[in-house]
């Protein structure tokens, strides 16, 4: 009997906002929803993968009758396809009717995620809207940016160059090996597309089997090629900080801050004080924790993100990292700025940073933004903290309270 495995990509795709948003989104406000415009038919678009094997350390064997009946990677379940229509109009594509539905969004940028039945294969959608048009190395330096962060960490990864493509998007065809759940190991092969309609920018991604991919293929195209988006709907979905709650006189909501309390991550990474009343967001994926948590009303956040990394970073390596997140983050806000880095006794690099978020019953607040950034071993972690900059000098004692609980177990691994 064959024995047929799985890589549970679901749990390698609970993706945090990528650099198209901010950590917990962004500060637009969903405007009035106009009545859907045609969309024009898009020219077909034509994945192919091209990757030449790469040499590695100890070579996978090549198949055998032994191989293939003891260690088949199970063939992605593509069943009939039907038309999913985001509920607020502003895409649709096809997808099979077996597979399953994750939905990843913040009020500011949607996340869907669709898994087949063996694990195998999956479509990722993210849109986020952007408040200036980018030009092609624009886009396609984001998608870099977001394909490295997003699983430049997996074993093997590679990339290949951008190409552009008849409907003006543009494909970067990448892959990493990945191991089944019985230690069977294959390569992963994505297809990712970034482009801008209006003011929507979107990543529409598959992953599929490396050894799968032409009998895939024509599946794939398909649903590649049923994408359509509606640049004239605006982004809906969950609460982010940034659109936090105002009182009755127009200013936002006092930050609650409750009784503090240590929380240890569960791998022993890290451990830090935090208020009770504060609700925690995971969005870790394998090899990087993202943890963030918000107060109740909503106009606060502290975020955590450690990551492994055996590289040892100077400081300088280590400001042109951070700078280069908060720019990818953040530099579409209305007056982005950031100060100049400062070094911190413990060793660690602050900036400062803000920029003006619009709340609800469209109030203007500054939001003032801390990270700190700083490697202990082989981690490399970012710690911020997100107040209203009016409310700063009411909670900085407080905040700085909580940012001196934080520590990091340099001996610890990073799940």
């Amino acid at each position: 009997m064959h024995s047929y495995h799985r890589f549970w990509l679901a749990s390698l795709i609970g993706l945090l906002t990528l650099v198209l948003a901010a950590c917990g989104g962004g500060n637009a406000t969903p405007e009035p929803t106009a009545a859907p415009s045609p969309v024009a038919e898009q020219p077909t678009r034509t994945p192919r993968p091209t990757l030449a094997p790469r040499p590695t350390a100890t070579p996978l064997p090549e198949p055998t009758a032994t191989t293939v009946l003891g260690s088949q990677i199970s063939l992605v379940d593509i069943g009939p396809l039907e038309t999913y229509r985001h509920p607020s109009g502003v895409f649709q594509i096809d997808v099979p009717n077996n597979w399953t539905l994750q939905d990843n969004s913040s009020d500011t940028e949607l996340q869907l995620v669709w898994v087949d039945p063996t694990g195998n294969g999956a479509i990722i959608v993210v849109l986020a809207e952007s408040s200036r048009t980018l030009s092609d190395t624009e886009l396609a330096n984001l998608l870099t940016s977001y394909l490295n962060d997003r699983f430049g960490n997996q074993p093997d990864f590679s990339t290949e160059d951008p190409r552009p493509q008849r409907d003006g998007s543009q494909l970067i065809v990448w892959s990493y090996t990945a191991t089944t759940d019985n230690n069977v190991r294959g390569t992963l092969l994505g297809n990712s597309f970034v482009e801008q309609r209006g003011n929507k920018v979107s990543i529409l991604t598959t992953m599929i089997p490396q050894e799968q991919f032409e009998v895939l293929s024509t599946y794939t195209d398909r649903i590649i090629n049923t994408y359509r988006i509606n640049e004239s709907v605006a982004l809906s979905g969950g609460t982010a900080p940034e659109s936090g709650n105002t009182t009755s006189t127009g200013s936002l909501a006092p930050v609650e801050i409750g009784e503090l309390r240590t929380y240890t991550h569960p791998s022993g990474v890290f451990r830090i004080d935090l208020p009770v009343n504060w609700t925690l967001t995971e969005n870790s994926r394998p090899g990087e924790l993202i943890l963030v948590w918000t107060d109740p009303t909503n106009n606060a956040a502290i975020v955590v993100d450690v990551l492994e990394d055996s590289t040892v970073y100077s400081d300088d390596q280590l400001i042109e990292k951070l700078v280069a997140f908060l720019k990818n983050s953040f530099g579409d806000q209305p007056d982005f700025f950031y100060e100049d880095p400062r070094p911190q006794n413990d060793g660690s690099i602050l900036i400062i940073w803000g920029y003006t978020s619009t709340a609800s019953n469209n109030v203007q607040a500054s939001m003032l933004g801390n990270s700190f950034i700083e490697q202990r071993g082989d981690k490399v972690s970012v710690l911020t903290t997100l107040v209203p900059e009016e409310q700063f000098d009411t909670l900085v004692s407080k905040t700085d309270e909580i940012i001196n609980t934080y520590r990091i177990d340099p001996s610890a691994r990073v799940p």
